[in-house]
């Protein structure tokens, strides 16, 4: 990729983004099943993100990710300012994941994804104002044309379903849209010289403590335990940890690397078109016409973003990040 050009670079981030989100729309059919297994939905999450984060040593360890041996730089000679980042972008990829997952308890999950995805104006606007991408007039378009095709897909969802609104699940819902906002924006040059292959490793293994501390702190340990007890949900936590965790945590960042955090954000919200799809084939959900437009939409943000004679949208004064900055 290093000797691409910026608008081949671009495509192939879009790509990118767009292929990790449609690997996660998988969780949602995933999810249904461990349900139906018997697994709680904490129980999942941590099985999935140990799962993950195995997957993602295995691939390090056969040499899937790893930079050459003249290109290892250590840990330990990472800057301070690096570490803190990353700290910061682990914390953020922690708090969006409990956050949206207790959403859904007080709130219909459509409604919960409704609030959540927000995120991408989110990361727009902060890039925009911080100076560190231009707001062009592609990308705006392209923002409001991804917002009103994901709200379609949702909205799409929520035909039949009992609606339940609760303030504090409104709150979560709103916090995890922050967290991985932050996640997005730290991404992008917060901790260059570590590969994403080591980051996601990282953020795979903190959410698997957190993840499985909550379960046993809050009477789960009889469902973490559960497929100790009951052989036919490890193929589903299987594929979830390698093709809904590893896989598209890495190709994420590696996208918001390549294409910044408001292009990567936007183009994230492919997911729950994908997801809509796969609810109709796998739990015979009907797909709706609104949500088959909503695809469109997002289809064609991705087309506008492509075309844009910006490719990189960074302000050319831009100045790297600094865990200074991203406190403040």
């Amino acid at each position: 990729m290093g000797n691409s050009s910026p608008r081949r670079t671009q495509l192939y981030g879009i790509l990118i983004v767009l292929l990790a989100s449609a690997l996660f729309s998988s969780l949602g059919v995933l999810t249904n099943f461990a349900y139906e297994a018997g697994m709680s939905p904490v129980a999942f999450g941590a099985w999935r993100e140990t799962l993950g984060a195995i997957t993602m040593v295995i691939l390090l360890l056969c040499g899937v990710g790893r930079p050459q041996a003249g290109e290892r730089n250590p840990f330990k000679n990472m800057p301070k300012s690096q570490i803190r980042n990353l700290c910061f972008a682990a914390f953020a990829f922690m708090t969006y994941s409990l956050a949206i997952f207790y959403a859904f308890v007080y709130l219909t999950v459509s409604l919960a994804f409704l609030l959540f995805y927000i995120y991408p104006a989110i990361v727009t606007i902060i890039s925009a104002v911080t100076g560190r991408e231009m707001l062009t007039r592609t990308k705006l378009i392209a923002l409001i044309c991804a917002l009103s095709g994901s709200t379609l897909a949702i909205i799409g969802q929520m035909f039949g379903e009992e609606l339940r609104i609760n303030w504090f699940g409104i709150v979560l819902a709103l916090l995890a849209a922050v967290g991985i906002g932050v996640y997005f924006l730290i991404g992008k040059s917060g901790y260059p010289k570590l590969p994403a292959s080591y980051a996601t490793t990282i953020f795979l293994i903190a959410g698997a403590i957190v993840f499985s501390v909550i379960g046993f702190l809050f009477g789960e340990g009889e469902s973490m335990l559960h497929p100790f007890k009951d052989a036919s949900v490890w193929p589903i936590l299987i594929f979830a940890g390698v093709i809904a965790a590893a896989i598209p945590t890495m190709l994420l960042l590696t996208g918001i690397r390549m294409i910044g955090p408001s292009k990567a954000s936007i183009m994230a919200i492919f997911e729950p078109i994908v997801g809509s799809v796969l609810a109709a084939v796998f739990l015979h959900q009907q797909l709706y016409l609104i949500q088959i437009i909503g695809g469109v939409l997002i289809l064609g943000a991705a087309y506008m973003l492509q075309r844009d004679p910006n490719p990189l949208n960074e302000h050319p004064n831009q100045p790297p990040i600094h865990s200074s900055n991203i406190s403040s």
